[in-house]
């Protein structure tokens, strides 16, 4: 309890149990609050080592030490018996602020003590890059009076919670979930378990904690768990008819609806949605949540008709609340914080996409791909979508809505690379005409060229593919050479853009084998023993290529012999070589006289003495 007289507007703390390149962060980005407001900065000391409290002396006005004892709301409880100020703002060692001009403005404001309770989104990354992260809002503010405490020995809260509240438009970043291996989230999650299990135990009625159990068991998928939790607390929020338990009731079922889509539960997914979309027991940002959801499965099934209804849902509602920070936080929860996000309305974009490609209405294609943010740092579409793009490409060629949608996939190599997977994936059972239609697709892109060059490729293989027989030597040998120089020329345009310093360069499977037949065809007349081992290298580097590899591999085979006939014994060799040439023409005479059983007699006889003497059926190699 805190009866302290006020002498300051504001207490910064923070708990700090030993890290000191976060802690040192972490007091850096409080710097511009403690200096512009009238506050102070204190420090509990859980048992950091040395280097770290060096760290906190450099910062804190004061710091107090505090033996733990597994339970952070003591800890936290202490923290605040400490402050000296009216308002009382925490944080964790691990965050950090990136922008504290929001929080600075709201201090200054004269409406300050109006408000019990406040807080500020946590940035968790998802990735050491920064790149792709998710908001949350915490609550991390209070009003300091003798009532003011916390509860929970882990995931602590404030209480009461009561009175005016605001959530400051501030993010504190967070890399504190990013695990190196699995084992490290599970041991994570396995240490705050038990506690959890032990307030669900000491306070059956409040959700707060099966809410957090569920969160622990999602964190580290497992999703039988998760399940099962989140169907139990479903079930008790229903039971009660308050905003608390309202709010709780949409985290539960968007949790169950994604514990069974992790399960492959399909159906369990689509049951729930149909199910609240009939009869809603809860609010509208949950229900988009579970539309969102359902939506991919019916695209994926082609109940169209399904699919739009849920599309179109989500997106009224995602244009009366998306962009309404206060309605999402009422709303919104572990489970649905995420719903409006610019990757999940993309993923809708793209389903209303394929319906309209379905039904070859491209003014929807149109309509919907101008609203993906094709330019952001992490961008996420449907691969259906994807599917579908191509499959209308191959069938339709060069058409300008679809040509403009491909132009988009050239903003960044991820989507160029994901596109020429795709593309790789379907090539070899596509007819030419439909390899053709998709190259002329990208005529006039920007990757008109890089395209141009893989889809030739593709062609080639396709047209490989339907060869019985490989008897022309001279023909084979140049249909493998333009090969090699469109496989090392495509590999040199895909490198020369699109591509980060820092990416480390891959060779495709397709280069591999146009390095290796460029190699072979160099040798393939001068240094037999080499070659023939490099030959042996191409095998399964393109399994497209194999069945033409090992039709022509015999060829070459035959066509060793024969040069090495010739150059044991040149006489011998070229008198065969002729006696084969007039033996040829006489088959032809035959077979032109309608002598067809003595010609086919004649060639059988002629091969038979070949082989027996050459270990080849012709010369003519």
């Amino acid at each position: 309890m805190n009866n302290k007289p006020k002498t300051k507007l504001l207490t910064i703390s923070l708990l700090c149990c030993g890290r000191p390149d976060t802690t040192e962060r972490c007091l850096k980005s409080l710097m511009p609050i403690r200096e512009a407001i009238d506050s102070e900065l204190q420090v509990i000391d859980t048992g950091c080592d040395k280097e770290t409290r060096a760290v906190i002396e450099k910062y804190a006005d004061e710091i107090f030490e505090f033996t733990w004892v597994k339970d952070f709301a003591a800890a936290r409880n202490f923290q605040l018996d400490q402050a000296n100020g009216k308002m009382f703002l925490y944080i964790d060692d691990d965050e950090f602020f990136l922008d504290v001009r929001n929080i600075l403005d709201f201090f200054k404001n004269d409406d300050v003590e109006k408000y019990n309770l406040g807080g500020y989104y946590q940035r968790n990354y998802l990735d050491y890059d920064g790149k792709e992260y998710q908001d949350f809002e915490v609550i991390r503010m209070c009003k300091v009076t003798p009532e003011t405490h916390f509860e929970g020995k882990v995931h602590e809260y404030i209480m009461p919670i009561e009175g005016n509240t605001i959530i400051m438009d501030a993010a504190a970043g967070h890399f504190g979930y990013i695990y190196e291996t699995i084992e490290d989230n599970i041991k994570h999650s396995m240490r705050n378990l038990p506690l959890l299990k032990e307030m669900a135990e000491e306070q059956p009625d409040n959700l707060r904690w099966p809410y957090q159990i569920a969160q622990e068991y999602r964190a580290i998928h497992y999703d039988k768990d998760y399940r099962d939790i989140c169907k139990e607390g479903y079930e008790k929020a229903c039971a009660v008819e308050d905003n608390e338990h309202l709010r709780y009731r949409g985290s539960f079922i968007c949790g169950l609806a994604e514990a069974n889509f992790n399960l492959d539960d399909h159906d369990k997914v689509v049951e729930i949605y149909e199910k609240e979309a009939a009869k809603p027991d809860v609010m509208e940002m949950p229900l988009a949540n579970l539309a969102m959801k359902a939506a991919g499965i019916y695209c994926q099934r082609k109940q169209d008709k399904e699919c739009k209804q849920a599309c179109e849902y989500y997106l009224k509602i995602c244009n009366e609340i998306g962009d309404d920070k206060g309605m999402q936080f009422l709303q919104g929860g572990l489970f649905i914080n995420d719903t409006f996000n610019q990757s999940n309305r993309n993923m809708i974009y793209c389903y209303l996409m394929v319906l309209g490609m379905r039904e070859n209405d491209f003014s929807v294609l149109t309509h919907y791909y101008r609203k993906v943010k094709w330019n952001t740092e992490i961008v996420r579409i449907s691969r259906g979508f994807v599917v579908t793009l191509l499959q209308k490409a191959s069938e339709y060629g060069k058409k300008k809505e679809i040509s403009a949608v491909l132009n988009k996939f050239f903003t960044n190599g991820g989507f160029r690379n994901l596109m020429e997977d795709e593309i790789d994936d379907v090539a070899y059972e596509l007819t030419e005409q439909e390899l053709k239609n998709l190259k002329a697709a990208y005529s006039g892109t920007q990757g008109e060229k890089e395209l141009g060059l893989f889809l030739d490729i593709r062609l080639i293989e396709r047209q490989l593919k339907d060869v019985e027989d490989v008897t022309d030597y001279g023909a084979a040998t140049d249909i493998l050479d333009r090969y090699s120089k469109l496989a090392i020329e495509w590999q040199k345009v895909h490198d020369s853009w699109l591509r980060e310093e820092s990416d480390e360069v891959i060779l495709a499977k397709t280069t591999l084998l146009g390095n290796g037949l460029e190699q072979f065809l160099e040798l393939a007349d001068t240094d037999r023993v080499t070659s023939l081992n490099c030959f042996k290298n191409l095998f399964d580097v393109r399994w497209q290529m194999n069945g033409f590899l090992v039709k022509f591999s015999k060829l070459y085979s035959d066509r060793v012999k024969v040069l090495m006939a010739k150059e044991k014994d040149t006489a011998k060799f070229e008198e065969m070589y002729k006696l084969e040439e007039a033996l040829l023409q006489q088959i032809a005479d035959l077979d032109a006289a309608g002598k067809s059983d003595e010609a086919v007699a004649t060639y059988t006889q002629l091969v038979e003495i070949i082989r027996s003497t050459y270990g080849v059926d012709s010369l003519h190699v």
